[in-house]
């Protein structure tokens, strides 16, 4: 467990506004981790938005197939996702990111961070916004999450907190 709070820590620790070599992921990467977490992210803003969606609404849906294509995924995605938690931790964390149980709990770590931001009245839009990708490829929603995280990153005040490399972000 204390595994678990260390990796936790490490990774929310990230150092977005310096960006050094080693504290930003490309966007291959970074649309890795997006495919990575993406069921997890799922699930539990179905379970955020569970007051304000009805239960039939595609995130509080717990299976089909269109959380099944993003499950699908996870595998391929995770040595890109963990080359990109690799470059956002502390040096120390990267031994436990090679560790068996690594791949299985940073999805359930990273999650909350984002999903923590969902305000109950952004879940209509939210539900929207998954039945407008639900059609698409995973690869291709990860693929523009990122082009809105470069966009956001380009802005002064970026929200998105997505730390892109400079030099990557404008490609």
């Amino acid at each position: 467990m204390k595994r678990l709070a260390a990796l936790l820590a490490l990774t929310a620790c990230a150092n977005a506004p310096a960006q050094t070599a080693q504290s930003c992921v490309t966007p291959a990467e970074a649309e890795a981790l997006v495919l990575f977490v993406a069921p997890e992210l799922i699930r539990q803003a179905g379970t955020r938005c569970a007051s304000a969606l009805p239960p039939t609404a595609l995130l509080r849906r717990t299976g089909g197939p269109f959380l099944s294509r993003y499950e699908a995924e996870t595998d391929a995605a995770w040595p890109q996702a963990k080359a990109a938690l690799s470059r956002l931790t502390a040096p120390q964390a990267i031994q436990l990111l090679d560790s068996a149980f690594a791949a299985p709990i940073v999805a359930s770590l990273i999650a909350p961070m984002v999903v923590g931001n969902i305000d109950a009245a952004d879940c209509p839009r939210i539900e929207r916004a998954a039945n407008l990708v639900q059609a698409l490829p995973p690869r291709n929603v990860a693929g523009l999450i990122v082009l809105f995280a470069q966009v956001d990153a380009d802005r002064a005040n970026p929200q998105m907190r997505l730390p892109l490399c400079r030099q990557a972000a404008r490609n």
